[in-house]
């Protein structure tokens, strides 16, 4: 019994000693000094989505007190497994990003989970604190895509952006964990429904034409709506700028049907036939064919109708007269 008691005491003795060397308290007494090269604020961390974690919960390996150079963080160690809450599908999906897949190739220049949510002051994204607080976004990913976000900034959508949140950023067309790569088949066909949960009207439009109606059956190589309207640098048309000005576009046009001409370009591409105001001879053109598809329609059956009736009158008289 003495024997018992005694190893306990020893243990518990150990562990209060150690535990300085690895709490926080113990770790801020260097860490928390300002101007070092390696200072965290306690207060910033503390309120940080991490804020609640011990530092060797990240910081694994450390053996003694003062360390050396601690290993690299592994992000993927609680969050690949779902581990103590961590949000496990954000990070899955990372690893098969374009992003992720560069990263795993050994590419030591590909973004990693540090470099869009920080190290220390990891905040949800809801929180004006975050880098990844969703007015932040466009320049967090300029960080790497200069020129994207230079083309962007000057768009429509990047105008909008920078008075209203709400207009689309660049998580909003290459979301935010699964990153496709540029030619992915699937995510080209998903972003052109993904522009319609904004332009409704013109995805209807566009899904009766041509072009429309071939992507539905699953081919990319038809005009899709950055081909037309530019990928990041969208504008309107009446900007000189855009894609579909009238000084560009029949180059716009050319990239995919070489000699088109001014003529060409006429095409409406997102006519709406029974919209009178806007389209009137396509309105009208609707019109007559429809009421001459229906006369036609209307004729026919009543011709057939009647000489069914003939056929079967005549059939009855001709047994009657038997």
């Amino acid at each position: 019994m003495k024997l018992t008691i005694l190893i306990s005491s020893i243990a518990i003795a150990g562990l209060m000693f150690a535990a300085p060397a690895y709490s926080k308290d113990g770790c801020f007494t260097c860490h928390g000094q300002k101007g070092g090269r390696t200072y965290v604020n306690k207060d910033a961390f503390g309120q940080s989505a991490h804020g609640f974690l011990e530092c060797d919960k990240c910081h694994i390996g450390i053996s003694d007190y003062p360390h050396a150079n601690v290993a690299k963080v592994k992000c993927a160690s609680c969050h690949s497994l779902g581990t103590i809450g961590a949000p496990k599908d954000q990070a899955q999906q990372y690893k098969l990003s374009v992003h992720g897949r560069a990263s795993n190739s050994g590419n030591t220049i590909a973004p990693n989970c540090q470099s869009c949510h920080g190290s220390h002051y990891v905040y949800r994204s809801a929180d004006p604190r975050s880098t990844t607080n969703k007015q932040k976004i466009p320049a967090l990913c300029g960080q790497c895509h200069p020129a994207e976000l230079a083309a962007y900034q000057k768009s429509i959508h990047g105008t909008l952006f920078a008075n209203n949140v709400s207009a689309p950023n660049c998580f909003d067309c290459h979301m935010e964990h699964l990153i496709p790569a540029a030619a992915d088949k699937e995510w080209k066909l998903a972003l052109i429904k993904k522009c319609g949960t904004c332009h409704s009207e013109e995805l209807s439009t566009y899904s009766k034409t041509y072009h429309g109606k071939v992507t539905k059956l699953g081919y990319t190589t038809i005009a899709k709506c950055w081909d037309c309207h530019g990928a990041h640098t969208i504008l309107p048309p009446a900007d000189p700028a855009s894609t579909l000005s009238s000084g560009s576009i029949v180059a716009t046009c050319g990239k995919c049907h070489p000699g088109a001409t001014t003529s060409f370009t006429k095409f409406y591409a997102h006519a709406e036939e029974t919209n009178r105001a806007k389209y009137p001879i396509l309105y009208y053109t609707f019109v007559g064919m429809t009421l001459l598809l229906i006369g036609t329609f209307t004729f026919f059956l009543t011709h057939t109708f009647l000489w069914a009736y003939r056929a079967l009158k005549e059939r009855i008289q001709k047994k009657g007269g038997m």
